[in-house]
């Protein structure tokens, strides 16, 4: 009887913990079997499959390893990519068990590289295929229970034991399990728990052995039939005593579809598929059709058992989703003028009255091709607000076709969905105006949509916008210009008058040149403006003739002396002859004294018609601009 309720507390036992920890998160199974070594590919430039796996016993006791397996897989992923070995009996007789004594290791190597190493003899020979970064290696029980698993990687995983994969370069090294006080280390982190290391001298192997287990169901290795026992065609042992007492006839075995209570009295189970005898329906359970009770589970798609949909939740279909506030897309701008980088955008609109953070959304767009894209962390939309989304902050891409965009929660239910925009023009948006989806040429990132300004237009020209009541349209730009009122100038100083053409004062003195009038008997020359005598002139019509050896001057119509040859005097010294070079010099420097002295006369002469022509000049060059 001893021996019944030893074993029936460790299946309770053993239960217990397939339910509470049959996943494939970090933590293992137990840590009496551990991965101590891991490479990946030749550590002295050799082939890239030679690779090998070191297994030990990290307990003092032996172990069952019938049937566990390694595999391998892809860092994120809790499927495997393929189961690398096995472990079983050489013969597949019920009760036949390999066992790994304690203390003791398993060597695995690939089948390259127990080509090229003839002297490394291995337990198990595998088939190559193990990368350099990014996977992981576990051992596995036959109930498939991770029993330890090692993952490298350069970034953290949630795949590796602890959440951190463990950090070693396995193009150059194999991965290690650190020691402490000759014992491995195993705190189920692989961050903490391995280091970088090089090949064994030597490698064990050979430590596992076989044996035939003749009752399963009772703990260690039974090879004889116990005393006062019988064992049945599954493999099993029992006490051949009767169980239920309170049935008739010998009971050496609970009856299908029976439990045993402490008193040897055997009932109906309602629930087989738990431990124990259930009388009565456990509470927060169910019984199903095939009699096993089951925890009433209101989340289906959701790991573990919900009695109650928790709170942000809401029931859909016997599924728990989110349960997300209402947001609406109300803009977007596909087709910009000039790069679409950093110009296009998505505007969505909160209609609530209290802020959502959307965390719990998600972007989809929709073109030829459908893709998701999260929000940037940490955003709060507040209550009916605007928010706009370049593609400078979310890497989307609106093509100018046709497409469109919606909002999806994070467990893939739709928020909201829009019209399709087709062929949208350069810089005008597709939005959301009085519930209708339409063009504007009128974009308001992060404000409330506005309908496009339309402009008439006939076939050939526009019509222009007439100008106001104060207002003259310009005739070169077409532009509306402020008539200046004569009412809002300055009045122009004394000695001035205002242009009619430029509304600017002038002085009148530059326009009007006074002369002082000429002498009694003088009258003004009109070509010089100059006054000359009337008799001078009445006289040059009746002019008396010159005398003999006299000549008029045509210049001054006075009788001037003829000069001749015999009254020039002599020079006092013979003609010395002169270097052509320098009385050319002569000649010019007086050409130019002449001519210097000539402009300066004629410009104080006529200074009144110069000032008055460049007047005249700046008035018109004023006017052309």
């Amino acid at each position: 009887m001893l021996k019944r309720y030893v074993g029936i507390v460790l299946f309770v036992a053993c239960a217990s913990a397939f339910l509470f920890s049959n996943n494939l998160q970090a933590n293992a199974a137990n840590n009496n079997v551990v991965i101590s070594q891991v490479q990946t590919r030749s550590l002295s430039g050799g082939s890239a499959s030679d690779e090998l796996i070191e297994i030990f016993n990290n307990s003092d006791v032996d172990v069952d390893v019938t049937d566990w397996c390694v595999e391998y897989g892809a860092s994120g992923s809790f499927v495997a990519t393929k189961s690398l070995a096995c472990i079983k009996p050489t013969t597949v007789d019920v009760g036949n068990s390999v066992i790994l004594p304690a203390r003791s290791y398993i060597l695995l190597i690939s089948k390259s590289m127990n080509d090229v190493s003839p002297n490394l003899v291995a337990d198990i020979v595998f088939a190559s295929g193990i990368s350099d970064s990014g996977r992981w290696v576990s051992i596995v029980n036959k109930s498939h229970e991770i029993i330890d698993l090692v993952e490298w990687s350069s970034t953290n995983s949630i795949t590796a034991e602890g959440g951190k994969a463990a950090a070693v370069n396995l193009s150059t090294n194999l991965l290690q399990r650190k020691t402490i006080n000759n014992q491995y280390l195993d705190t189920n982190n692989n961050f903490d728990d391995f280091e970088a290391g090089l090949q064994k001298e030597m490698y064990h192997v050979g430590s596992l052995y076989e044996v035939s287990d003749l009752c399963l169901n009772i703990d260690g290795i039974q090879g004889i039939l116990p005393d006062m026992s019988y064992r049945d065609q599954t493999g099993n042992c029992y006490e051949i005593v009767d169980v239920c007492q309170n049935l008739e006839g010998v009971q050496s075995l609970i009856p299908d579809g029976y439990g045993a209570d402490e008193y040897d009295n055997c009932y109906v189970d309602i629930c087989l598929n738990l431990d124990g005898l259930q009388v009565t329906l456990p509470e927060q359970m169910e019984q199903a059709e095939n009699g096993f009770c089951v925890y009433h589970d209101e989340c289906l798609n959701l790991d573990g058992v919900q009695n109650i949909v928790p709170i942000g939740y809401k029931l859909v279909d016997s599924e728990c989703k989110l349960d997300l506030s209402k947001l609406l897309i109300t803009e977007l701008l596909p087709s910009v003028d000039g790069s679409d980088e950093g110009n296009e955008f998505i505007e969505i609109y909160n209609p609530s009255d209290f802020e959502i953070n959307l965390a719990d959304y998600k972007l989809r767009v929709v073109s030829s091709s459908a893709k998701f894209y999260n929000f940037p962390t940490g955003i709060v939309i507040g209550a009916h607000q605007y928010l706009a989304f370049f593609n400078s902050q979310i890497n989307f891409t609106l093509v100018n076709t046709t497409g469109s965009v919606e909002i999806w929660s994070l467990d893939d239910q739709l928020i909201d969905n829009m019209a399709t925009y087709n062929d949208p023009a350069e810089d005008v948006s597709w939005a959301l105006i009085d519930g209708v989806w339409q063009y504007t040429n009128r974009p308001t990132f992060g404000l409330a949509n506005l309908p496009s300004v339309l402009l008439t237009q006939s076939s050939s020209t526009s019509e222009l916008k007439p100008c106001g009541p104060n207002q003259y349209r310009n005739p070169e730009t077409n532009r509306c210009k402020t008539i200046v009122s004569e009412s809002t100038l300055v009045p122009c100083k004394t000695g001035q008058y205002r242009s009619e053409e430029t509304n600017r004062c002038r002085n009148i003195v530059s326009d009007v040149v006074s002369y002082v009038p000429c002498a009694e008997g003088q009258e003004r020359n009109p070509l010089t403006n100059r006054c000359r005598s009337i008799q001078a002139v009445l006289a040059a019509t009746s002019l008396a003739p010159c005398k003999e050896g006299q000549e008029r001057n045509p210049l001054t119509n006075r009788c001037r002396k003829i000069v001749t040859a015999s009254d020039i005097p002599a020079a006092g010294y013979a003609v010395e002859k002169m270097l052509v070079g320098k009385s050319d010099d002569y000649v010019w420097w007086s050409l130019l004294a002449v001519g210097s002295i000539s402009i300066v006369y004629a410009f104080w002469e006529w200074r009144i018609e110069a000032i008055r022509f460049c007047r005249k000049l700046k008035t018109l060059v004023v006017r052309s601009k």
